[in-house]
């Protein structure tokens, strides 16, 4: 390898949003070299149970109005409307490589039989309409699918990638436009200059302990998915005077951490045999009424009589009949896909990561918690059960269902699928600066500055990493060479 190579187009970043980019900015014309760096590429498409969004013709309009109410007015409608359109056209593009792919629905909350869209209240939920690559690989998760497929499309096209090459800074000229990055590889650094454009696709920052207990309203939040997500991208758009925004926005849930597993087990029960309480043996919000990917928010609490979160760690706490109905743990990520998690939870009953109890006293000295407190909790949840109506929490009349013994318990944190801050971009994926003018020839795509601006929609992550990784690829392959 030389000291520095020239490319027409510099994508950093090789997951979902990098191979679209890449493949698009190829097609429009651009010799394109792509930095990655992991030594495995993927970013998180490769690690998620993805589906991507794609409105069916006709529900353009609503799918706007509906991203526009989950982000609060914090998203300028101009970049929701690129988004939509762009996403419009997934499905054709996937089709046009080749994928196959059917219609799915994200789960509005955490209990499988519902799988209406994540948030059906707000206007135009109708439009929400996921899809997902499918293969002839049962056993393959859907992010391998996905990204399996664009990778063989960025090796087809010749595009020349470097791994284990993490971007270092990036080169401006004497423009202020950004015409290269500087890079490391096994222990040296070289140059890739751009003639035309950069593209940021370098993900979030869930492995970044000080930028999440920084920027997000919870803290600490275990990180799956890529490790490579450390914010690299954030940090080098803002020494170009970047705008920063939605930093404060994540996806994450409820899962259970356990030795040996990096990223531990998401958990979703199939029944809704089940509560949570918090760490004083008190339940503190409608199990079933939150949407998945948002569950972060039930324990973003805190009581100012004492320090810390009440509700971290939290507790599952829930019967034999959960038990018997099937799995409690869904979606995996990391080492934990190789295991498989039994259909009953008895192997995990025997290894100690569910706690069993004859009585809910005994369980309760089991987790540590006031005894005569859980006791009361799980009394009154009977009584709402019995009765029909859950006075505290209005959790839905056909989802109380009263416990019988034995009884059961999972220890509860939070797991980080991803966050959505960076830099801000505009509706041709361009990174901007706090006035709204554009940094010459530097581009952004996926969730780094993702457009999500408070709440957020299954299947948009990755919608907006094929959406917009294709705009910028495109959009840089445009620009004109660049001279001093």
């Amino acid at each position: 390898m030389t000291d520095e190579m020239m490319c027409d187009v510099l994508v950093i970043g090789y997951g979902g949003a990098g191979a679209s980019a890449a493949i698009e900015a190829h097609d429009a014309g651009a010799e394109v070299v792509i930095l990655e760096k992991l030594d495995e590429p993927g970013g998180n498409t490769r690690w998620s149970n993805c589906s991507w969004f794609a409105p069916p013709p006709g529900t353009e309009q609503q799918a706007v109005e509906h991203i526009d109410a989950l982000c609060f007015g914090r998203t300028p409608i101009p970049v929701i409307e690129a988004y939509v359109k762009a996403a419009s056209e997934n499905k054709a593009w996937i089709e046009k490589l080749g994928g196959v792919y059917k219609a799915t629905h994200f789960l509005n909350v955490r209990y499988p039989t519902i799988t209406h869209p994540s948030w059906p209240n707000f206007p135009g939920s109708a439009a929400m309409v996921n899809q997902t690559v499918m293969s002839p690989r049962d056993d393959q998760p859907n992010g391998e699918r996905l990204f399996g497929l664009l990778r063989d499309h960025v090796e087809k096209r010749g595009v020349k990638v470097f791994t284990g090459t993490p971007a270092r800074d990036l080169i401006t000229n004497g423009k202020g436009e950004v015409v290269g990055a500087t890079a490391l590889k096994d222990g040296k650094s070289f140059t890739v200059k751009a003639r035309r454009a950069v593209i940021l696709c370098s993900g979030g920052f869930e492995f970044n302990e000080e930028m999440k207990n920084e920027y997000l309203p919870i803290y600490p939040v275990t990180a799956i998915g890529s490790p490579g997500n450390t914010g690299d991208g954030i940090t080098m758009a803002r020494k170009l005077g970047a705008q920063i925004w939605h930093m404060g926005v994540c996806v994450a849930g409820f899962g259970l951490e356990v030795d040996g597993y990096p990223g531990g087990f998401g958990i979703s029960f199939p029944t809704p045999h089940f509560i949570h309480v918090n760490k004083y043996g008190k339940r503190f919000a409608n199990e079933l009424g939150t949407e998945m990917h948002f569950a972060w928010h039930e324990v973003a609490v805190f009581d100012p009589k004492k320090p810390g979160h009440p509700t971290l760690p939290s507790y599952a706490i829930f019967d034999h009949q959960a038990v018997q109905k099937g799995a409690v743990s869904i979606g995996t990520a990391g080492t934990t896909r190789d295991y498989k998690w039994s259909p009953d939870n008895s192997a995990e009953i025997a290894k100690g990561w569910i706690k069993k109890a004859d009585t809910i006293g005994e369980l309760a000295k089991i987790l540590k918690l006031d005894a005569a407190v859980l006791e009361k909790t799980v009394a009154k949840y009977n009584d709402a059960c019995a009765k029909g109506a859950d006075d505290d929490f209005h959790r839905a009349r056909e989802t109380l269902q009263p416990f019988k013994g034995p009884f059961y318990a999972m220890e509860m944190n939070l797991r980080m699928v991803n966050t959505m801050g960076g830099p801000r971009r505009d509706e041709h994926a361009r990174v901007v600066k706090p006035d709204g003018t554009p940094i010459g020839r530097l581009y952004s795509a996926g969730e780094l500055g993702s457009l999500w601006g408070h709440l957020y929609c299954g299947g948009g992550n990755v919608g907006e990493a094929l959406a917009i990784g294709r705009q910028a690829g495109q959009n840089a392959a445009k620009e004109k060479p660049w001279s001093n």
